[in-house]
């Protein structure tokens, strides 16, 4: 049981919407991006970047006046840690958000990593090359990155500090505070940037949320998640996504209303494929979950 836990968490990775919707087995065109850096780097707010990895997941720095930090690792078929120093050179903090191979995959570039213990075990066991390789394969079709863009440093044995609700990273100008949101995983946390109000988090709140892989939360307890950053909703304005654009804060409202119609019926569900299983789909709003039946 546990191996197949570990197999559904690694094919169990949360994409855009374009990439796998109920109904269309479309995959997105990777063409246009073969000639393209493996990391673009685009600043989208006041001492916020986000890096694309190559499309395939979001990651994001942000820099305080002493310090930054690293929100997720990406897929770690590149050089992250090159990317990074690019941009700044205070002293690094890494966290992820879970530990899925799309958010993990680049622990093994740094020394030390802060996650929530419930997913440090599944983080572990992606930091090898092996599944890198696969993660990669999986949601890029195999396209990797260019000799120059690869890791050619030492790999760490990177060390894992847990943390949970409340934990707050000091950057002097900044607070960094982590938020528990058991759903998507059972140890998924988001980050809040109290003084600018935006909530980096992770697969919690992307625009299509998968729970129906075999380590995700029963739906009722993912809603209690979503109750839980809505009654919240006032220290932050904006939602930073694992995948996907920014959205406002009341997007949590359409994904409630979207949980609450497949608890109590009330939702036209369809079926729902993809390369890490079967299950249904119901949406409201901008909001879509995919889910199973039996784990409501």
């Amino acid at each position: 049981m546990k191996g197949r836990i570990l197999l559904l968490i690694f094919f169990g990775l949360t994409l855009p919407e374009v990439y796998y919707t109920s109904g269309n087995s479309q995959k997105p065109d990777i063409s246009r991006l073969q000639d393209e850096p493996w990391f673009s780097v685009k600043e989208i707010g006041k001492g916020v970047w986000l890096i694309s990895d190559h499309g395939a997941d979001n990651i994001y720095l942000v820099e305080g006046k002493d310090s930054a930090i690293l929100i997720d690792t990406g897929l770690g078929v590149a050089d992250l840690r090159a990317t990074v120093r690019k941009i700044t050179g205070k002293p690094l903090i890494v966290v992820n958000t879970h530990g899925h191979p799309d958010h993990s995959g680049s622990n093994y570039q740094f020394e030390i990593v802060y996650m929530h213990p419930a997913d440090i075990e599944a983080a572990k066991q992606f930091n090898i090359p092996e599944a890198r390789a696969r993660s990669s394969g999986n949601m890029l079709q195999g396209n990797t990155p260019r000799e120059e863009e690869k890791f050619h440093g030492k790999p760490f044995d990177t060390r894992y500090i847990p943390v949970t609700e409340g934990h707050v990273f000091n950057l002097s100008d900044r607070r960094i505070q982590v938020m528990e949101t058991p759903g998507h995983t059972p140890g998924s946390i988001c980050f809040l940037d109290v003084e600018n109000k935006i909530l980096f988090s992770g697969d919690n709140n992307n625009g299509l949320v998968w729970l129906f892989l075999e380590n995700c939360t029963p739906l009722h307890k993912y809603l209690e998640t979503l109750q839980k950053q809505q009654k919240r909703i006032s220290e932050f304005t904006t939602l930073m996504p694992g995948h996907g654009e920014p959205v406002s804060s009341d997007f949590i409202n359409d994904q409630i209303a979207c949980v609450k119609s497949i608890l109590d019926g009330t939702c036209q569900a369809k079926e729902y494929k993809s390369f890490a299983g079967n299950a249904m789909i119901c949406s409201y709003g901008r909001a879509s979950v995919a889910y199973r039946p039996d784990n409501l």
